[in-house]
């Protein structure tokens, strides 16, 4: 999830808006390229929720990472002039603005601002602002380290904040859970699977789905290195070992289906990413990714928008083949969500 950029283009009746943001919620300042143009009342949620039966806002989530560049932390020290609304008003803010009852989180956005863990006294807090909402609460992104080639000082170190995130979602009342398991390729498969089916051994009992999302295509290096990092260098953040494993040249689709037999294998689930150009490289490709993967979802889809294919035809997709879970929104800024939560509407029956 970290540092990844959304690209926003021309989405099923809607005219493209030439946003590009950072994941991590940054907009480009107004008048430089990639500042979102002015579209009234179609910008800042303010246009209200759509007016559509509620099963249909039903089926709509909205991430915390959208809203970075607005929102607010308890422990932020210095917000910038646009970031006005605290996360607590955030679950409220959803329904006014889209009608939405559903909210993804970021770990980051629960840990007090120190290290990894959750902040239980906080995420008590947060609980009661989604209640008092009557918003749910979905899933946490846990961004606590990546699992692929892991030491194992790291793995023991990881798997022990997970199962603190495991707590952290009852408190919260959520059933979902996401890994991090960037740098998945065929040599490293039986790592990743063993650290995935013990957190998800130790979740089941508590109802909670342990679930990891697609990434893009590219070169991934065979040990989980970045592919210009040095054989003999140290471990990259997240605990990859040393290695010399040959880089891996893969598609978007081929790495879904790697990690569609890993969650298989570890009896856990996937949360498919839609993406953006190097996920998947056509209608087809992201069409046969959906059904690939529709035995293995946690109940969520996070939605990007590319050129490469259409949401609307996806979303009709993934229905005419069962499909029932959440459209999780990841984009950004505000008349961005606009657009794609107006076509993921239009695209419901």
């Amino acid at each position: 999830m970290n540092r990844r950029r959304f690209l926003v283009s021309t989405v099923s009746g809607a005219a493209a808006f030439g946003i590009a943001a950072h994941a991590q919620g940054q907009q480009p300042p107004a008048g430089q390229p990639g500042a979102a143009p002015a579209r009234g009342r179609q910008g800042g949620g303010r246009g209200g929720p759509a007016p559509v039966p509620p099963e249909k806002l039903a089926r709509i989530s909205l991430m915390t990472l959208n809203f970075n560049s607005i929102m607010k932390l308890p422990w932020t020290a210095n917000p910038s002039e646009s970031q006005t609304l605290g996360i607590l008003d955030l679950p409220q803010y959803y329904v006014d603005n889209y009608g939405v009852h559903n909210l993804e989180f970021q770990h980051q956005n629960l840990t007090g601002g120190a290290g990894n863990d959750p902040d239980m006294a906080f995420c008590k807090q947060m609980r009661d602002a989604l209640d008092k909402a009557n918003v749910k609460a979905q899933q946490v992104n846990i961004e606590i380290g990546v699992i692929a080639n892991m030491t194992p000082e790291a793995r023991t170190t990881w798997m022990a904040c997970a199962k603190k995130w495991c707590e952290a979602a009852k408190v919260l009342g959520l059933t979902r859970l996401m890994l991090n398991q960037t740098g998945l390729v065929e040599s490293n498969k039986a790592g990743v699977i063993s650290v995935w089916k013990e957190i998800q051994d130790y979740a089941k009992p508590m109802g909670i789905k342990i679930s990891a999302e697609t990434r893009g295509g590219g070169t991934v290096a065979g040990d989980g290195r970045p592919p210009n990092q040095a054989p003999n260098a140290p471990p990259r953040a997240g605990g990859a070992a040393r290695g010399t494993v040959a880089p891996t040249n893969m598609t978007g689709y081929q790495q879904a289906a790697l990690l569609e037999e890993c969650a298989e294998a570890a009896g856990a689930y996937t949360n498919l990413d839609f993406g953006g150009n190097t996920r998947f490289l056509n209608q087809q490709e992201l069409n046969n990714a959906i059904k690939m993967m529709l035995k293995t979802n946690s109940g969520s889809m996070h939605i990007k928008s590319c050129e490469n294919w259409d949401i609307g035809q996806a979303v009709k997709f993934a229905e005419s083949n069962g499909y029932r879970g959440l459209y999780t929104i990841e984009v950004n800024p505000d008349p961005a969500i606009r657009v794609v939560y107006n076509t993921i509407l239009a695209s419901l029956a």
